[in-house]
């Protein structure tokens, strides 16, 4: 940029991208051993903007034993239950189902690639909770009637607004539908974390999708502004209604109570934080993303060789 005398202004929030460095390794660290687990990524982003505040893409840049060179939030993974509530937006978006609408929390096949092969989800701790609403059911990341809820709504649908709040991967033609299934909404199919965190500042920003933005400005060594990133409303891909519906789901600690107990890490003292976890089956992903209105955070860990971790969160 020197021999080109261009100033760049950039959207990096260098103190708060020091901290997120600084805690990814500090915490991954504390169960590399006991969890099998050497790597995380993170994505720090505002709502309303766009902006990106942080992207952290590895532990260790340097890192040769795990390629830290990778960026993990450009990179695609399982999502596991942390895409569910694009099922349940999808619902509510419907008219006809309410936070308060009960499903039957029980053993349900549904068909298979043929009728000997049935699909029989199950929930993270094995068991049945029989009649819950669709705020305890998403709030505590129940497997059975998220996938109720899909059948009902319709794959295609699910992806379709997927793709519309941010999530490429999820581009609903015939072929990718067929491919996951009514799977996807317990991770069945691959994204990536900057995509995720961009999808889920919808329900930060009253459904209104902003794309993310690294590069406000750049400027020439004559002053002439070359590039300058403008301010936007986003284009709204959700009622305001449903994303504030899925925010309030997401921060009710009496809901999510039923899988993590009354007082798991997921409750913030003294603040409103909506977050959604989310596991693969086979332990190879572990996924957080929490938001407010100002900040949505973004958080991968796993191993980049996709061997399976040890222990990990439920949901």
């Amino acid at each position: 940029m020197e021999q080109g005398g261009l100033q760049v202004t950039t959207s990096l929030d260098l103190d708060l991208h020091q901290k997120v460095q600084d805690i990814v390794k500090e915490e991954i660290e504390k169960v590399a051993e006991s969890a099998h687990i050497t790597n995380g990524a993170v994505m720090v982003m505002d709502p309303q903007t766009g902006e990106i505040l942080s992207m952290v893409g590895s532990k260790d840049y340097f890192a040769e034993d795990y390629d830290g060179k990778v960026n993990v939030t450009l990179s695609e993974r399982q999502p596991g239950s942390s895409i569910k509530p694009v099922t349940y937006a999808t619902a509510l978006s419907m008219g006809i189902f309410t936070p308060e609408t009960m499903v039957m929390d029980v053993k349900t096949e549904f068909p298979g690639v043929d009728a000997a092969h049935p699909y029989v989800p199950k929930n993270y701790d094995g068991k049945f909770n029989g009649p819950v609403s669709l705020r305890t059911a998403l709030a505590s990341s129940l497997n059975i009637p998220a996938v109720k809820l899909l059948s009902m709504v319709g794959v295609d649908n699910m992806m379709q607004l997927a793709y519309d709040m941010g999530i490429n991967s999820f581009n609903p033609t015939n072929e990718n539908v067929n491919r996951v299934g009514l799977s996807v909404t317990l991770g069945g199919g691959d994204l990536r974390l900057l995509d995720l965190t961009t999808a889920y500042s919808v329900f930060a920003n009253e459904g209104h999708k902003v794309e993310p933005v690294s590069i406000l400005k750049v400027v020439n060594r004559d002053g002439k502004v070359l590039e300058e990133a403008k301010p936007t409303k986003g284009k709204q891909v959700l009622s305001s209604q449903v994303a504030y519906l899925i925010s309030h789901m997401l921060s009710d600690n009496n809901a999510r109570s039923l899988t993590f107990g009354p007082n798991s890490l997921l409750n913030v003292s003294g603040r409103t934080v909506a977050v959604k976890t989310g596991t693969t089956d086979d332990q190879r992903d572990n996924w957080a993303i929490g938001w407010t209105p100002q900040t949505i955070v973004g958080v991968w860990v796993g191993n980049n060789d996709n061997t399976k971790m040890k222990t990990v969160a439920s949901g």
